[in-house]
């Protein structure tokens, strides 16, 4: 579990709020950004890469309610981080 960023413009922290419990971690703490209009959110998400430093939600509508469809996270530096995908173990015998 890491604790990332999550920039969010103010004017859409209502919507955020219906996608909350459909994200796999928790908000430990907001301040605002040096960005005018923007709030830091600081998340503990459980699927974060152990190096990750700040976060992106990707959000889709549904039948007219906000979807999950990915997170992206970076590190310190802004280096994008790949999804680990695990592969299947082939068993020979």
């Amino acid at each position: 579990m890491a604790t990332v960023e999550l920039h969010v413009a103010n004017e859409l922290l209502d919507d955020f709020e219906a996608i909350r419990p459909k994200l796999n971690g928790r908000e430990t703490g907001r301040r605002p950004s040096p960005v005018d209009g923007v709030t830091i959110l600081d998340m503990q998400m459980d699927g974060a890469p152990k190096q990750a430093a700040t976060m992106e939600v990707v959000v889709r509508r549904e039948d007219g309610q906000p979807e999950v469809s990915e997170i992206h996270y970076w590190d310190e530096h802004g280096i994008f981080l790949a999804p680990v995908v695990p592969f299947r173990k082939v068993v020979e015998g």
